[in-house]
């Protein structure tokens, strides 16, 4: 019951945007080129996070049944880490976030895993900095070796979070303050958890209200 309540309410506000937006442009209400082209916008983009939704309801599915399978194979982390942030630099370019990476000159020794999966980890992390991120503000991410693990963080300088938000951030639907955000689904953080656990992996969050966050993420050498 509650796995549906939270499916169709997460579901609804897409829909919503794109039932609006469609009868609005189709009535002819709208006429000047600006609103129209945002309403296709909004239509498009809302469609697009729909498609995601739908997805990443699908993969968090076969997790839960154990259908979710791995293709393991030796991975470059750092590789998989540069290629997220170089995909993602544009993004911090329009929203004015500085990202600030610097290559670690350590050689890192390539890891048994999923690079699909890893790159997804990386760029969900990524693109959850860049949506909490204030205007101006900086995301510092780095790759370092730490005995046995190799350990991937990202910090932003957002509102960070309260005790109780961390406590319940890496569970399904779990969204946390959305006051500065109408994005997400509450399943991207549920489903990092879920791929590291399954290359033997880690976690760990650590903020404080008004001082930002940072995920790190631990993985096996």
């Amino acid at each position: 019951t509650e796995f549906i309540s939270s499916v169709s309410h997460e579901l609804r506000t897409p829909l919503t945007a794109i039932n609006g937006w469609s009868e609005t442009l189709l009535s002819g209400e709208v006429t000047d080129p600006e609103s129209i082209q945002k309403g296709l916008s909004i239509v498009v983009s809302e469609g697009h996070r729909l498609s995601k939704m739908v997805e990443e309801l699908l993969e968090f599915s076969r997790i839960e049944d154990g259908r979710f399978t791995l293709n393991v194979e030796p991975v470059d982390i750092q590789a998989e880490f540069e290629d997220a942030i170089f995909t993602y630099r544009q993004l911090y370019r329009k929203k004015h976030i500085r990202l600030d990476y610097h290559p670690c000159e350590e050689e890192f020794p390539p890891i048994p895993g999923d690079p699909e999966r890893l790159r997804q980890v990386f760029s969900n992390l990524l693109d959850n900095a860049a949506k909490f991120s204030p205007e101006g503000g900086t995301v510092a991410v780095n790759l370092r070796k730490a005995k046995n693990a190799l350990m991937v963080s990202v910090t932003d300088q957002g509102d960070g979070m309260s005790a109780d938000t961390q406590a319940h951030i890496f569970e399904q639907f779990y969204q946390g303050d959305t006051s500065h955000t109408t994005q997400g689904n509450g399943l991207g953080l549920a489903m990092v958890k879920k791929v590291l656990e399954l290359h033997g992996g880690s976690i760990q969050v650590n903020s404080a209200t008004g001082q930002g966050s940072c995920f790190t993420v631990t993985l096996p050498i």
